[in-house]
């Protein structure tokens, strides 16, 4: 069986020399998901938005760098599936592998979209471009009925794993 709900999360980009993002240190126990060398996401529960976003611009102006950090969470839509079958789902709907140390974080087409995932034990959270966040939950739907998904409210986000939010994502990221 399979639960797929929306996510509530704040995403928080900051940008700025790889150097400065590395020493970014665990900031309000967010998911840190590294897109590219001078990028990294902040992700966390929507509750935790203003204090995640104080945080970081608080760490960049600190390095003294000209780095920005920007509350982008608009600009995304997160679909969180959870339960048994998260492997099949994800075969049926991606090329990218699941990596085995998780929690994860991974880059790429999902569904035939663009898309990035933080992988965890028993879940996926599927992070889309807004104006594509109903796309993933009816692929879901239609691809895996064997697997018996079902919609669930939307909930906020959480990283459930060994490491879980402490994790720093980016070095294994598969494509």
């Amino acid at each position: 069986m399979l639960d797929v709900a929306e996510s509530r999360v704040a995403i928080i980009a900051c940008l700025d020399e790889a150097e400065v993002l590395d020493r970014l240190s665990d900031v309000g126990g967010a998911f840190r998901a590294r897109v590219s060398a001078d990028e990294l996401l902040l992700v966390g529960p929507a509750t935790a938005a203003a204090d995640l976003l104080a945080q970081a611009t608080t760490h960049l102006a600190r390095a003294g760098s000209s780095g920005l950090a920007i509350d982008v969470t608009d600009a995304w839509s997160v679909c969180t599936v959870a339960g048994d079958g998260i492997a099949q789902m994800w075969a049926r709907l991606s090329e990218n592998r699941l990596p085995d140390e998780r929690p994860a974080f991974v880059q790429g087409a999902v569904a035939s979209v663009p898309a990035k995932a933080i992988v965890g034990d028993s879940q996926i959270h599927v992070l889309t471009p807004s104006n594509l966040g109903h796309h993933i939950p009816h692929r879901i739907l239609d691809t895996c009925q064997d697997l018996a998904p079902h919609v669930s409210a939307p909930r906020q986000f959480a990283v459930r794993g060994a490491g879980a939010m402490a994790a720093t994502a980016g070095a294994g990221v598969a494509r």
